[in-house]
């Protein structure tokens, strides 16, 4: 009897320690997954926060000539219009690997690049600079579902690939403003 009680507790106490290393195995995949996107972020956000000081206190004006007049544009100003028009993929890409991880619901990811990918894509300077960029990243870098949402985005049948989306945006709201 004594014999049966033991085998049971060492089997019962070989049970828990089993289901124990399982959790600790899925909290170690869970933080390893929280680690990347958390370093990934990090990356990211450096990467945005050197171009938000590079694009510095011109940015208003250079952003304004890439929608008024962007055909001449010099090379610095382009220069400045990247750092803007790079740090929203940034923000979606990120987006998305916190969606792989599991943080946040994959139809936030998706929501911000419809929010998103007209106002920053959307003119003639954005439509150039994903049509040339976008291209010579690799599908690592920019997953191909956020390419995909982005294209719909940008060619979606209401809106024109030559259009000016975002000076038009400002222009309604200028007309508002008159109107009132």
């Amino acid at each position: 009897m004594n014999n049966q009680i033991s085998t049971r507790w060492v089997i019962a106490t070989n049970i828990g320690v089993l289901v124990g290393l399982i959790s600790v195995i899925f909290q170690l995949i869970e933080d390893r997954n929280l680690l990347r996107v958390s370093l990934t972020n990090d990356y990211y956000s450096s990467y945005i926060q050197a171009d938000t000081i590079f694009a510095g206190e011109n940015l208003p004006a250079v952003f304004e000539k890439a929608h008024v007049d962007p055909k001449n544009l010099s090379i610095s100003e382009m220069r400045i219009m990247e750092a803007q028009t790079f740090s929203p993929i940034n923000r979606w890409i990120n987006l998305y690997r916190m969606s792989e991880a599991g943080i946040v619901d994959d139809k936030f990811w998706k929501t911000q690049i419809d929010l998103d990918a007209t106002f920053y894509l959307g003119s003639p300077y954005g439509r150039a600079y994903w049509e040339v960029s976008s291209p010579l990243w690799s599908s690592d870098f920019l997953p191909d579902a956020i390419r995909k949402r982005v294209e719909e985005r940008l060619y979606d049948e209401n809106i024109q690939p030559n259009s000016n989306y975002t000076k038009n945006y400002y222009e309604d709201i200028k007309n508002a403003i008159s109107e009132n």
